[in-house]
């Protein structure tokens, strides 16, 4: 899931979660329907009653697209691939797959799903509208049809990585049968609709439509950074594919005892070295690492009487991963706890210590040498 985010439920193993700045925009869409949109429809005498559904509204437009990233989870299940999350967030809501998609249908199926998701939702919201003969219903879910057509029309946008955008990536996967190529081309294109969408924006703000204009070029920055990650992420993936974590690791035979005084840990293993964290082993078997920050902690008055194991992290459970393991999978564990370095195991002997600088002193070594 996303940073800052709170979890709500569980679906068919799902997490689904919501981004605190979900509440920014629940309260600024909220505020335009029940002060302009929805008066001019049940007049400004129905103040209290324009707020109650303007808020509904809005709740429903957020489990429209909680929906959207559904019909893509429930796809990437249904074809092998991995659905670990879906958080509702400023610009929409995220679902995050793992595992790679073995063939470009399969990535087109999971990215057309949402838009047509979208579709179907507003066809249902525009049937109701028409059917029922009631104002309030019929000014709720005729909003309902306007956001869920717009959502689809605007996921179909060739900007990577909207679903637009991944809909063409698997097209041109499919054509060039290269996974690689066909990112950096989608992810180019995406950038370019980005920077449309900010001049549009700009645009507009110059024109004095402030909200529209400053909300398109919010979502158009998103878009570009979305798209450059994007770009990185599978370059990454595509040129460490087969590298494992022995291949990238500083080997390290230097470990200092859960018994040596921080002080000592100071003077004969850190400045001599030059490094900023040691690993703790307790008769040849790793028990924590002690690290900068975890030296922070104690006052330098009182280091000389502190062990290294009242202050060494791990102390609750020490994460690590084997010598065998994918490169990849070190790099998703870094990210997931925003860890600086892992250390690699080879069964129960420490190897050394593996850092973000080790992962990325090799990606560029192999991109300079075209590996």
């Amino acid at each position: 899931m996303l940073g800052n985010s709170v979890r709500l439920f569980t679906v068919r193993g799902i997490e689904v979660g919501v981004h605190y700045s979900w509440l920014i925009i629940f309260g600024l869409f909220t505020w335009i329907l029940a002060t302009s949109a929805f008066p001019e429809v049940l007049g400004r005498h129905a103040e209290v009653e324009s707020w109650v559904l303007a808020a509904i509204t809005v709740v429903l437009m957020f489990v429209s697209v909680l929906i959207h990233e559904l019909a893509h989870s429930f796809v990437a299940l249904a074809r092998g691939l991995k659905a670990n999350s879906i958080t509702l967030f400023a610009f929409g809501g995220v679902s995050s797959l793992s595992g790679d998609a073995k063939e470009a249908s399969t990535e087109f199926l999971v990215a057309i799903v949402g838009p047509l998701t979208s579709f179907a939702l507003a066809g249902i919201a525009y049937g109701v509208a028409s059917i029922v003969n009631e104002t309030r219903i019929d000014l709720v879910f005729s909003y309902l049809a306007y956001i869920n057509f717009a959502l689809g029309v605007f996921n179909l946008v060739p900007g990577y990585p909207l679903d637009g955008g991944r809909v063409l990536r698997s097209i041109l996967w499919g054509i060039t049968n290269n996974v690689r190529k066909a990112t950096e081309w989608a992810g180019n294109v995406g950038k370019v609709v980005a920077w449309g969408m900010f001049a549009f924006g700009l645009f507009q703000i110059f024109n004095g439509q402030y909200v529209n204009g400053i909300w398109l070029a919010a979502i158009a920055w998103f878009l570009h950074n979305a798209a450059s990650n994007s770009v990185q992420q599978i370059v990454l993936e595509t040129r460490l594919r087969r590298v494992r974590a022995r291949d990238v690791v500083t080997r390290d035979e230097v470990t200092v005892a859960p018994g040596t005084s921080v002080a000592e840990l100071i003077d004969h293993f850190m400045l001599p070295s030059n490094r900023g964290s040691i690993a703790v082993t307790d008769n040849g078997r790793l028990v924590g690492i002690v690290s900068i920050r975890d030296i922070l902690k104690v006052p330098p008055a009182e280091r000389s009487q502190v062990m290294v194991a009242q202050v060494m992290s791990g102390q609750e459970g020490l994460l690590t991963i084997a010598a065998d393991a994918r490169v990849q999978d070190a790099v998703e564990l870094l990210a997931e706890h925003d860890l600086e370095q892992l250390p690699v195991m080879d069964g129960l002997h420490y190897v050394g210590m593996l850092t973000r600088a080790d992962v990325m002193r090799q990606l560029q070594l192999r991109e300079a040498l075209d590996v």
